[in-house]
């Protein structure tokens, strides 16, 4: 007899065991906390896609100044790297006529990153691979969400990034 009393259940009990589920409440404060969790979540995301971005462009910035360089030592002629607004080109001498080498890369459109330089724009290497005219070091700036890497050109030929004198 005293087992079939503990099965019976009270009348709110039964009430509540009959009616299952969450209420208004209980689902608004989860929806909360899941929307502050997801926008957490979005800007340490975002922040670290922004930042590899901005790396990526930087190397590929970096890639065309080797490459300008190899293509002046190999071909024994003068290149030029070009930078017309976000876009950077490879120029190279044919019996004095500047020819547009290989395909040129638009930043803005690639990484969405604005190109800057300074003092110039155009960076020519001689056939033995060196600056040519270089007083002030050419500095290419890559500009991303506000922030910026700079690679930099010496006149020996030499390439660095972030650390321009």
């Amino acid at each position: 007899m005293r087992r079939q009393e503990e099965f019976v259940l009270s009348r709110s009990q039964s009430h509540r065991c009959r009616v299952a589920g969450f209420t208004i409440m209980e689902m608004i404060i989860v929806l909360v906390v899941m929307g502050l969790l997801l926008t957490m979540v979005t800007r340490a995301v975002r922040g670290s896609w922004l930042a590899a971005s901005r790396r990526s462009a930087s190397r590929d910035l970096t890639a065309y100044l080797y490459r300008t360089r190899g293509v002046a030592v190999q071909q024994s002629r003068a290149a030029w790297l070009v930078r017309s607004g976000d876009v950077l080109k490879i120029l190279v001498d044919s019996s004095g006529t500047a020819v547009q080498l290989g395909t040129q890369v638009d930043f803005w459109q690639r990484y969405g990153a604005h190109l800057g330089a300074s003092p110039k724009d155009t960076v020519q290497f001689d056939p033995r691979g060196f600056a040519v005219g270089v007083t002030q070091a050419p500095k290419f700036i890559v500009a991303l969400a506000g922030r910026t890497d700079t690679v930099c050109v010496t006149g020996l030929g030499k390439i660095t990034t972030r650390s321009c004198p």
